[in-house]
């Protein structure tokens, strides 16, 4: 039997190398013939109630998963099923806005939904589990895809009961594991070791889900599909950029959790380096996964050592009055740093990574800005180049700034924008834009491992922020976080950093 429909076999464990990140999904779910068997494992915790179960409906209500398949919980509370089954109904939506059958297939859709609870360090636990599974699938080769939506502290004991009970026979098992990733070098290696130790790369998905955005994914195409793109992305042409990540809210209750990693470690570390490879990455052989990740793993290598001269961080007013945080913390609630490239590409580029809570916008966005082109010596006082703004969140939308007369008699100059509002210039797809989660796990059943952290990657992240880290939180750091007032843009020290870079490679 077909894994996708292009002679991969049932029985391989991992990733399909003959897909890429650009296939046609509806294409490649009819080629799709896999029975399958989803997995959640921490299913009655926040993240598969907020996030997997809403995907995995989604899915279902697009008809895109496998013609046959089941999906299961698995958690340590002993839970009544329709209990169950009802709070995780509470946060089921269609995002279609007609929303045609949607209730009918909220309850279609629930109802295909079983329950167990059991340890996840008891190998017998899972081997009941896995006699229940395979009842559900008929004893027929069947895909098993476990979703971990648990702590990484307990990684490592599942995927070992994972192991010696549930795994698939004569057919695939995968993975998919959420950040964090550990919160250094140290820890990420210990994790990565206990993971290796019972499942092989190929088989484990590690979800960022700000890659499955489509905007970033957009990027990709943006940079190689177009020549005017692809001939001005070098240090000859682009002056700086500018990845930010802007939150108009605070810890929203997690404050105990997000005490233990702060903003570098919670966005900065992954989120926005992962978009900064996507932007600065050469151009890859294929859009087939190991060449993505080739290029990927090469750009972050040469990403010069951080330190935290690098850095400007702070806090919010009040953050230590939430509940769950520690007299006295210094972690940090909002960060921007410069990172430098040592590659010929994008030698002497600054590159500006801003991550914060509780500012003045909610927006996620890059701006690339372009130097001043020579003939605009012709117009003077008009100091800043074209700029690219390319919107992740929210309102997708790619923009190109230019330089415009007036209309009149006079010769006035103002910057306009050339705007690609996906609302407007794809009226229809807009409104059904899929959530991250959806096309994430899409391509986890399918195989499909282009959108997802390899080991390598998330080894050489860590390697750079680590240093970084821990001199920032050394009781002697010469970086120390900046208070702020909630609904501001943050320190001002932000901006000195910036334009102190910016001076640097004025042309």
């Amino acid at each position: 039997m077909d894994l996708s429909g292009k002679g991969a076999p049932l029985t391989r464990h991992g990733s399909n190398p003959d897909l890429t990140v650009i296939d046609d999904e509806n294409a490649r779910v009819k080629e799709f013939k896999d029975p399958t068997t989803i997995v959640v494992v921490g299913a009655s915790g926040d993240l598969a109630h907020k996030k997997t179960f809403p995907a995995l409906f989604s899915l279902y209500y697009h008809g895109l998963l496998p013609q046959r398949f089941h999906i299961v919980g698995y958690a340590r509370k002993a839970l009544d099923l329709e209990g169950w089954r009802s709070n995780i109904l509470l946060n089921l939506a269609c995002r279609v806005l007609d929303q045609k059958d949607c209730a009918t297939k909220m309850e279609e859709f629930i109802e295909r939904l079983s329950y167990m609870s059991g340890q996840y360090d008891s190998a017998e636990d899972f081997a009941k589990l896995d006699a229940y599974l395979e009842d559900l699938e008929d004893r027929q080769p069947t895909g098993r895809l476990f979703y971990l939506a648990i702590p990484p502290n307990v990684f490592g004991s599942a995927m070992g009961s994972i192991k010696a009970s549930a795994v698939a026979k004569n057919a695939w098992t995968r993975v998919v594991v959420e950040k964090p990733f550990g919160r250094d070098t140290e820890s990420y290696m210990e994790l990565r070791d206990q993971c290796a130790a019972h499942f092989q790369e190929e088989q484990l998905y590690r979800i960022d889900h700000y890659v499955g955005k489509e905007v970033v994914q957009n990027m990709v195409v943006l940079r190689f599909a177009n020549f005017i793109f692809e001939q001005l992305w070098c240090k000859e042409n682009i002056r700086d950029m500018h990845i930010i990540f802007e939150e108009n809210f605070g810890t929203e209750g997690r404050a105990g959790y997000f005490d233990q990693f702060g903003i570098i470690r919670d966005i900065m570390q992954n989120h926005l380096l992962q978009v900064l490879a996507y932007l600065t990455m050469e151009r890859p052989k294929s859009l087939h996964a190991a060449d993505i990740n080739r290029v990927k793993t090469k750009l972050l290598s040469e990403i010069m050592p951080l330190k935290a001269k690098d850095f400007v961080v702070g806090q919010y007013e009040g953050y230590r009055e939430e509940d769950g945080v520690p007299e006295g913390s210094v972690t940090p609630t909002f960060a921007a740093c410069v990172m430098y490239i040592n590659n010929q590409q994008w030698e002497g580029v600054p590159f500006f990574l801003t991550a914060g809570k509780n500012l003045h916008n909610r927006k996620a966005e890059v701006r690339v800005r372009f130097k001043k082109g020579h003939s605009m010596d012709f117009f003077p006082g008009e100091e800043v180049g074209n700029e690219i703004i390319i919107r992740i969140q929210p309102d997708e939308a790619v923009s190109l700034r230019v330089v415009n007369k007036v209309p009149g008699l006079a010769k006035d100059l103002a910057y306009t924008s050339l705007d690609l509002l996906y609302k407007d210039a794809f009226e229809k797809e807009s409104k059904d834009i899929a959530d991250a989660y959806e096309r994430l796990i899409l391509d986890a059943i399918h195989g499909e491992k282009s959108l997802f952290v390899h080991d390598e990657q998330l080894r050489i992240s860590w390697e750079l922020f680590t240093p970084a880290l821990k001199e920032l939180e050394s009781e002697d750091s010469p970086v120390k976080p900046v208070l702020y007032t909630p609904g501001t843009k943050g320190p001002p020290e932000a901006d000195d950093l910036r334009h102190i870079h910016r001076a640097m490679v004025e042309p």
